[in-house]
């Protein structure tokens, strides 16, 4: 088991390879998520932001959340529209996700600009984007100021997808069509493998994995004590002798420095050592 100075016998030194993030960019170590399309209508006119920072907050009742920075145009158009609707796009929008980010609602309608069709929601008057792969809609509950960020707490009132691409319970990776993942700046991905993930038994209890633990490093420790002790009686004998030793090679086998050796007379014999040479 590797030393450690965090005082837990399970815990590693830490790589070579890590790198330290500005605490302003560390928000982007959470990319990966699927990417959502809020739309929202007030006053007769639809608004389409491309987003990533959002997330589920609650089952019963069911809530999600999203966030948006508080000087965008989109984020008073949801201020005053009191419901959105989070539109799932697969791969094949990627590039109109990209598009939408660059825009601003205030300056050019969006829809107009992208072609992109829609249908009816079953319950806001927000516009469904028909391209997209899944849709939510959500009544404004609450909002939360958050530094430079307005959070939209949504009630879900109508969830829909495509029966192609979710099975109820979960996105189905090997369908054709899949969510869009938002990786960073214009980059992007989509699920690519699925696999499940094993079931701790009762005997995977962590207190009985962490007891097998520490039994075998208490057992590895021992070994390599007597190891030792074996390998420093032969080096006494052979002193007594009058043998030649390797210091070198020994130190490298035991891992100790052979001059901190009590009861060990190195006057006798011929000791080999070049490290000063």
């Amino acid at each position: 088991m590797s030393e450690s100075t965090f005082g837990s016998p399970l815990s590693s030194v830490p790589s070579d390879e890590l790198q330290a993030i500005d605490v302003a960019s560390a928000t982007r170590l959470l990319s990966g998520g699927v990417v959502a399309l809020v739309t929202s209508t007030w006053r007769g006119e639809s608004n389409v932001i491309p987003i990533s920072w959002h997330t589920p907050l609650s089952s019963s009742p069911p809530l999600v959340g999203v966030s948006l920075e508080q000087s965008r145009y989109s984020t008073d158009i949801l201020s005053h529209a009191g419901e959105f609707v989070i539109n799932i796009p697969p791969k094949e929008l990627a590039n109109h996700v990209g598009y939408l980010g660059s825009l601003s609602g205030e300056d050019v309608n969006k829809f107009e600009a992208t072609q992109l069709e829609t249908f009816s929601g079953r319950r806001v008057a927000a516009p469904l984007i028909s391209d997209c792969c899944a849709w939510i809609e959500c009544e404004i509950v609450e909002r939360i100021q958050t530094g430079d960020h307005l959070f939209f707490v949504g009630l879900i009132l109508s969830a829909q997808a495509h029966s192609t691409i979710h099975d109820g319970s979960s996105f189905l990776p090997k369908s054709e069509t899949t969510p869009l993942h938002f990786l960073g700046g214009n980059n992007y991905s989509t699920l690519r493998e699925s696999f499940v993930a094993r079931a701790p038994r009762a005997s995977d209890a962590p207190e009985e994995i962490l007891q097998s633990m520490l039994e075998e490093d208490l057992e590895l420790s021992r070994e390599v004590r007597e190891k030792k002790e074996e390998e420093f009686g032969k080096l006494a004998k052979e002193l007594e002798k009058g043998n030649v030793i390797d210091t070198k090679t020994l130190e490298s086998e035991l891992g100790i420095d052979i001059g901190t050796i009590d009861n060990l007379d190195l006057s006798k014999g011929t000791v080999l050592d070049d490290r000063n040479s």
